[in-house]
């Protein structure tokens, strides 16, 4: 089964790697080099292997593909599924942002699911605290408490000094005469 209306410049063989891809969850290593490359397969120069599987994915027509497929499918599989569209045929920002923000957790959850086999698990990682789901998990350092100190009146270290210190005399004479008595 291939996508509804789809039409595309990829060839026989890459269209059944995708297929594979989306169907099976496979890697996207294992998909690519058993169905549009197993010349490729035994390759020593693995990491040319790697950069042209990753410049395979990053064609537009290999995402409209993915894309596309996924479209099909879920409508085989929920067909009365439909999408509702407004009475005025327009979206309101809120609605786009809350299932934007929905299918880019699902993303971040399926990526997290098969975080053994991704090309850079940090990359994971950040998606999965951008969309919320380590919220829990971290502890979060307390940021450092300012106080504002009392007023002048109010001080207690001014209360001591005025308290408990004679004021000084203003000349040096005085203080003389009182050692002499």
């Amino acid at each position: 089964m291939r996508p509804d209306n789809f039409k595309a410049q990829l060839n026989q063989s890459e269209q059944t790697a995708l297929t594979w891809f989306v169907l099976s969850g496979c890697t996207r290593d294992e998909a690519f080099l058993t169905f549009a490359r197993p010349d490729m397969a035994g390759s020593a120069a693995r990491s040319v292997v790697k950069e042209t599987i990753k410049q395979f994915f990053a064609r537009a027509e290999v995402k409209d593909y993915i894309a596309a497929y996924t479209a099909t499918l879920d409508a085989v599989v929920n067909p009365e599924k439909k999408k509702e569209a407004s009475p005025s045929g327009a979206v309101s920002m809120e609605e786009r942002k809350a299932r934007a923000k929905t299918r880019a957790t699902e993303f971040a959850m399926s990526l997290a699911e098969n975080i053994d086999q991704a090309d850079d698990p940090e990359y994971v990682l950040k998606l999965m605290d951008k969309v919320g789901l380590l919220d829990g998990d971290e502890q979060v350092e307390e940021q450092p408490r300012r106080y504002l100190p009392v007023t002048c009146s109010e001080c207690a270290y001014r209360k001591f000094v005025e308290e408990n210190c004679e004021e000084a005399p203003d000349s040096g004479t005085e203080v003389a005469e009182e050692k002499a008595d």
